[in-house]
């Protein structure tokens, strides 16, 4: 716990510090005092010895020894004098450097318990063991023997108490002092630890309390101008990755990036369809974590050249351009990966084709007319015949066909009002019912003529059958209908109009018993110019427009129109139109 904490290393440190002071200074001291007190009561000591051994040669031996005795006793010393021969076995136990102070008239002193010189002699406590020689005639004629308990042990004693108490007592004061300095010092920093975390784990609205002006305080305040910028730098990048995220996912291209592995990182929704439909088709399952294989041989051209690359890809009916660059990494050297737009033109390949088949188509219908109409007006030129019955029916061919290339650029333009919202419509309250019954009242005497049997259904229904809309382009819509019906229904077929109201939108269906439509040509049977017929024969007439300008007159009335057809039973349009609100 304590090595987590600052605070702890903080105090342990300071209070280590204090108490290794504090021990070197107290045996400092102790060694001074010791040194001071000791050398002192030895230089008294000495001084006091002279002196003894002074009155010993100056004074009778009975005086000399009187006065020692009183010295002693002052001393609280023992005093002995040791004269030959005692005094020759004491001076052979000295040494050499201390024999060598007697003869000079010097003091020898030894501290201890026992001196070296008279091993049988022995104290309990500490004493100052004093030879001092008695010169006579420059000879030792014999030795003041001193012995004398160490008076400054005592002091010593207390010294040292008074050292152990003043360090127990420091450390204790420091253990305190110590901790507020640690706790004050570490508070700021555990603030900034606090504020750290938050900011590691995205908030950054933390803040460090500044109180000092000092090097904490001025880490806590470029901590605090750290968390702003960073908030207001995330703040900005994640409003960028946002409009970012926004941008790609509302693309209607797809945008991929993938690693140097083909798997995938970034694909907005456009890209992760194409990739699933693709992945499905080729390994059974929609997975968009991986590129396709034709993506993938890309990355690896774009991965070997370093260069972007544009390629067409053909993906389940799907045309799809692909414009892949590479991705380095931020020394500019380094490949990290690709990224692709996949770009579906299969829409725009279709109105090309469409464009070029109009002006095929329109090209077809007006060359056949004008090709008789130029045919007959030069016959005519050349007076051709002199019969005037087939003079006029050259010119009756050139009239037809002039009105048939009129009806052609007539539905041409109606065509394109209708889809460009140009054409205008006059709406009104139509009655349905009045207008099937007159549109079949038209188509009987041609179902006369073709040998057809046209029948007229309209379901019964109190009901009003009226709608709001143009009721000479509903005319246009089912006569379109059943001339259609008329054309491909052969002798002895039958062609049925009928209505019918289904809660609040009225039906009409055109059926025939003709030769019907192939399953794959119903898609199509809305595109101008679309024939069944890939020959364009003429012998059943029609210029390819009247049921795509039927759809679009259907769409204009807010309705419906649903085609159904077996080849070789018949075809089925039902014309669903909302009826009018009552």
């Amino acid at each position: 716990m304590i090595r987590n904490s600052v605070t702890g290393k903080l105090w342990l440190t300071i209070i280590g510090l204090f108490t290794v002071v504090l021990l070197l200074l107290s045996i400092f001291l102790e060694q001074l005092f010791d040194s001071y007190f000791y050398q002192a009561e030895q230089d008294r000591l000495q001084i006091r010895t002279h002196h003894m051994a002074d009155v010993i040669v100056n004074y009778s031996q009975e005086v000399a020894l009187i006065i020692l005795q009183e010295l002693a006793l002052e001393e609280n010393a023992s005093v002995m004098l040791v004269q030959p021969p005692q005094s020759d076995y004491v001076i052979a136990n000295v040494t050499s450097e201390q024999l060598e102070l007697l003869r000079t008239g010097n003091t020898v002193i030894e501290r201890g318990y026992t001196p070296t010189w008279d091993p049988d002699a022995s104290q309990k406590e500490l004493s100052f063991w004093v030879l001092q020689p008695l010169i006579t005639r420059g000879e030792i004629s014999g030795l003041l023997y001193v012995i004398q308990p160490v008076a400054a042990s005592t002091a010593m004693e207390k010294v040292q108490d008074l050292l152990f108490f003043s360090a127990g007592l420091g450390i204790i004061l420091a253990t305190g002092l110590a901790f507020v300095v640690s706790r004050n010092l570490s508070i700021p920093i555990v603030q900034m630890n606090k504020v750290a975390e938050r900011m590691m784990q995205g908030d950054f609205s933390g803040k460090v309390q500044v109180v000092t002006g000092d090097e904490v305080g001025r880490l806590g305040l470029t901590l605090n101008t750290l968390a702003h910028k960073l908030e207001e730098n995330i703040d900005d990048l994640e409003r960028e990755k946002e409009q970012l995220a926004s941008i790609i996912t509302s693309m209607s291209d797809g945008v991929i990036s993938a690693d140097l592995n083909g798997a995938i990182t970034l694909a907005n929704p456009p890209a992760r369809r194409f990739i699933r439909a693709q992945q499905l088709a080729e390994i059974g399952n929609p997975s968009d974590k991986q590129l396709p294989r034709d993506l993938f041989a890309c990355e690896q051209q774009v991965m070997q050249t370093g260069q972007t690359l544009v390629d067409e890809l053909n993906w389940q009916g799907r045309v799809l351009i692909v414009t892949m660059a590479p991705l380095y990494e931020k020394d500019g050297d380094s490949l990290r990966g690709v990224v692709a737009v996949l770009r579906d033109i299969t829409d725009e390949r279709m109105l090309d084709k469409m464009r070029r088949d109009f002006v095929a188509n329109v090209s077809h219908e007006l060359r056949t007319p004008l090709a008789m109409m130029q045919g007959y007006s030069e016959a005519l030129l050349d007076e051709f015949g002199d019969d005037p019955e087939q003079r006029q029916e050259l010119t009756n061919i050139i009239l037809d066909e002039t009105h048939r290339m009129r009806r052609l650029v007539n539905d041409l333009l109606d065509l394109a009002q209708l889809e460009t919202g140009q054409f205008q419509m006059h709406e009104e309250q139509v009655d349905m019912e009045h207008l099937i019954r007159r549109i079949g009242r038209k188509f009987t005497t041609v179902a006369h003529e073709r040998e057809v049997t046209l029948q007229i259904l309209i379901a019964e229904d109190d009901r009003p059958a009226t709608l709001l809309g143009d009721s000479d382009r509903l005319e246009q819509v089912f006569t379109n209908l059943l001339d259609n019906a008329f054309r491909h229904t052969p002798q002895g077929g039958k062609i049925t109009l009928s209505m019918a109201r289904e809660d609040s939108v009225l039906r009409v269906c055109v059926k025939d018993t003709g030769e019907g439509i192939p399953p794959e040509d119903l898609p199509y049977v809305w595109d101008r110019f679309y024939k069944v017929d890939k020959a364009r024969t003429r012998s059943k007439g029609g210029t390819g427009l009247g049921l795509a300008i039927t759809y679009n007159i259907v769409k204009n009335h807010h309705g419906d129109i649903v085609v159904d057809s077996v080849v070789g039973q018949g075809t089925s349009f039902d014309v669903l139109l909302p009826q009018a609100s009552a």
